[in-house]
């Protein structure tokens, strides 16, 4: 009887641990079903302000370029005429002063040749606001900056470029993208690289576009390549479009930026 009672009491113990148990693993259970609807939303609410983010960005960039475009239409109807104006009467000045006032005509002809140094500027200044080959496409936009890039700076640079990947750009708008991201990319290794030559390839891979700036500098320490204010803006730009930004650098041994595009997220981000 003893046995049987304590066979039973056994058994109630036994049941009562398994009840305890089943209800610990019910709670964990619920809980662990909480988390995962806590996470779930929680993505859902990252990727919407990822959105929000790269449509404010996509806003920033159009008004940036729409007020570029403006500046430099003023500057060219306004300025320039003035400046073109002047030429004029400074040249009819020059004719009738030569001959009869060699030293009047020698100081006009100075300031015809200053004058032309700021026409020349002033376009140099309207070009980089909106270049005007950009009309032409991205491929005479892309030769013209790498023409005056090493113009100005005395760094060669080679293009490879296929013909297809400029056929693929959906719009204006990303040629203009693309332009300002390698616009951007030069600017950083005249200020930082001291290179004596830069490679760009920009190629088309199915439905992607690749861009890459690669050069023969010094090179970047990892902190530098996450803290500098250009190299964050093109990754912001690339992001709009959907695409993807990476940057390989070793010390002495040059820099590589390179990104890819995919054309349907850029066609939508336009």
């Amino acid at each position: 009887m003893k046995s049987m009672k304590k066979s039973l009491l056994l058994g109630m113990l036994a049941w009562r641990r398994k009840l305890r148990a089943g209800d610990r693993i019910a709670d964990t259970e619920a809980q662990l079903g909480r988390e995962r609807r806590s996470r779930a939303l929680a993505e859902r609410a990252l990727a919407e302000t990822h959105r929000t983010l790269c449509r404010l960005v996509q806003q920033q960039d159009q008004v940036r370029e729409a007020e570029r475009t403006r500046i430099a239409r003023d500057i060219h109807d306004d300025l320039g005429q003035n400046l073109l104006a002047l030429k004029i009467e400074l040249s009819l000045l020059h004719g009738r002063t030569r001959g009869a006032y060699p030293l009047l005509n020698d100081m006009v002809c100075r300031m015809l040749g200053n004058l032309d140094l700021s026409i020349k500027s002033l376009r140099g200044v309207i070009n980089d606001l909106r270049p005007a080959l950009l009309e032409d496409g991205l491929r005479s936009a892309m030769e013209w900056q790498l023409s005056e890039f090493s113009r100005l700076n005395g760094i060669r640079h080679v293009l490879e470029a296929d013909a297809e990947a400029f056929r693929a750009i959906p719009g204006k708008e990303v040629d203009a993208t693309l332009f300002r991201i390698l616009q951007e990319s030069l600017s950083n290794v005249v200020r930082h690289a001291q290179a004596s030559e830069v490679r760009v390839a920009f190629r088309r891979k199915g439905d992607q576009l690749a861009l890459t700036v690669e050069d023969n500098g010094l090179g970047m320490v990892e902190e530098a390549a996450h803290r500098g204010c250009g190299l964050s803006g093109i990754g912001e730009r690339v992001k709009v479009l959907g695409g993807h930004f990476m940057i390989a650098s070793q010390a002495g041994a040059g820099t590589r930026l390179s990104l890819t595009i995919p054309l349907n997220r850029a066609l939508a981000a336009h």
